[in-house]
């Protein structure tokens, strides 16, 4: 097999020292994705780098970087995509998150949004679940639907979204306020929503979706859909729960 001689340039943070970058190469597999690259790094020049990782196929989301300034997931992007062959792959930490060292950054308040808007990881399927990774398709045959069995009635499955704090880094509006609810906030409270119809938990949640962090402060850049690894669409879902309370406010106005 081929392999690659390439350069990393990662940004390097400890508390009590000053940022820098610094510049390693490695050597992979022309196959290699871009956390095989970090674990050579890892592996072979210092193991004093700090960087999450965990299941290597886009299912956990805690690998979440910026490649060349990009938010994506190193586990799922190939080098050979994000390297020209002579300029250093660049990664950064992901924006909008407090640092803790190196490449990881503090989600805990990314977390406490995702609780606030009732966000469950689990979710009733649908009648068939499309395959569209083309890394699955074997040469020459088009992935096929996954249906449900005939002796179930329903299954579960994981929610699209993999909380890998992408869109939350790729939000402008993240930068211009730290208590805004943010994509991942405000599509929870719209997938939460869909799930209930109770009155005190819709009320809550649409309370949160219309407060002064929530939908309408977000100035509809659509960044974090086009950077969501998971096809989540949350800007789709602030979209929806603006005409939802747009909706709930001329019910009102007509009632008086």
């Amino acid at each position: 097999m081929k392999t690659l001689e390439v350069a990393l340039q990662i940004f390097r943070y400890k508390p009590h020292e000053s940022a820098h970058y610094d510049t390693f190469t490695v050597e992979v597999a022309e196959t290699a994705h871009v956390i095989d690259a970090i674990d050579a790094v890892w592996a072979v020049h210092d193991r004093s780098l700090t960087f999450r990782r965990a299941c290597h196929h886009s299912s956990c989301g805690s690998c979440a970087l910026l490649i060349n300034k990009v938010e994506k997931l190193p586990c799922i992007t190939r080098v050979t995509k994000v390297w020209d062959g002579r300029t250093p792959v660049r990664l950064d930490p992901l924006r909008n998150f407090p640092i803790v060292s190196d490449l990881v950054v503090d989600v805990t308040a990314f977390f406490q949004r995702m609780s606030a808007a009732n966000m469950e990881i689990t979710r009733d399927a649908e009648p068939s679940l499309p395959l569209t990774v083309e890394d699955f398709a074997i040469a020459g045959v088009p992935p096929k639907a996954v249906q449900i069995p005939d002796n179930l009635s329903r299954f579960n499955r994981f929610e699209n979204c993999i909380e890998c704090g992408i869109c939350m880094s790729a939000c402008p509006t993240m930068a211009a306020d730290e208590k805004f609810l943010g994509p991942a906030g405000l599509a929870a409270i719209y997938r939460a929503r869909q799930k209930t119809a109770e009155p005190r938990t819709v009320a809550h949640l649409l309370g949160l979706a219309d407060g002064e962090h929530g939908v309408w402060r977000c100035h509809s850049a659509f960044e974090c859909t086009e950077a969501c690894p998971q096809a989540v669409d949350p800007a789709g879902k602030i979209m929806a729960l603006r005409r939802e309370l747009t909706a709930r406010r001329f019910k009102q106005f007509w009632k008086r």
